[in-house]
């Protein structure tokens, strides 16, 4: 019987190590906020569009660094689409650069903004590699860092992006600035943003990452503005991109392949 159940434990452990290392690959972490204390992170899905290199050089201007988490076709189609700026009428594809030159943090948003739950793992693959093909034209490096469409996953998206080497990252401030986009009032996305401060200790503020669209024009306009004023006025706050508010540094941002 001993015999008979070493054999079983060692057929086991034989099948176990004869499974490809890719099978066997962590699952992707998942962050909802920074680890870093007083670190605000604001981040801005579904661009490049026609608001984002203003918004990359408003950020600059007040000494802010941010995180885009871009697509390749939702909104516009990176690849063959071009956008009248403040600096002439460019790419996309220079879009993309402009933001990243500027000091932000570039991140994966999936190529075409489909939801990655219950996708298959070569569906997931494909959403990733065909914009890193992208980033690696325009920027030279892809990404670490990516947020899920409606930050919706499941295993499989957790175990194919871990696979690729991604971080998921989600937040703790959704500004829900799509929902109120077409209200005049900043009302609402304040009160989003106050709800989660307010509640923070005033000398030890944690960190939190926060949710926009910079496919908004009132997010770009009017809310960015606000959110930056009203952060600056609580002190104890820093503005920084998300690899630095999980302690990282910010070429920590990209693959080294």
């Amino acid at each position: 019987m001993r015999l008979t159940l070493l054999a079983s434990l060692a057929a086991i452990a034989t099948a176990v190590s004869a499974v490809p290392v890719e099978k066997r690959a962590v699952k992707a972490k998942v962050y909802t906020t920074c680890s870093v204390p007083g670190t605000i992170a604001l981040t801005f899905d579904d661009g490049p569009y026609e608001y984002t290199w203003a918004l990359a050089d408003t950020l600059k201007s007040k000494g802010v660094t941010a995180t885009f988490f871009m697509n390749g076709n939702n909104w516009v189609d990176v690849e063959r689409q071009s956008v009248k700026t403040p600096a002439g009428t460019k790419t996309y594809k220079q879009v993309i650069k402009h933001v990243y030159d500027k000091g932000h943090q570039i991140g994966s948003h999936t190529f075409s903004h489909k939801e990655l739950a219950g996708l298959s793992a070569s569906q997931v693959k494909s959403e990733m590699t065909k914009l890193e093909k992208i980033f690696k034209s325009v920027i030279g490096k892809t990404p670490v860092y990516m947020r899920p469409p409606s930050g919706a996953y499941d295993d499989n998206t957790l175990a194919t992006l871990g696979q690729l080497g991604y971080k998921v990252i989600l937040w703790d401030i959704d500004s829900n600035d799509w929902r109120y986009k077409d209200i005049a009032s900043l009302a609402s996305e304040q009160q989003e943003y106050k709800s989660v401060i307010e509640a923070d200790n005033k000398k030890k503020p944690h960190g939190h990452i926060a949710l926009q669209h910079d496919v908004h024009k009132k997010t770009v306009d009017k809310l960015v503005p606000w959110v930056i004023s009203y952060i600056k006025s609580k002190k104890n706050y820093k503005f920084v991109t998300v690899a630095e508010c999980l302690g990282n540094t910010k070429n920590s941002a990209y693959k080294s392949k």
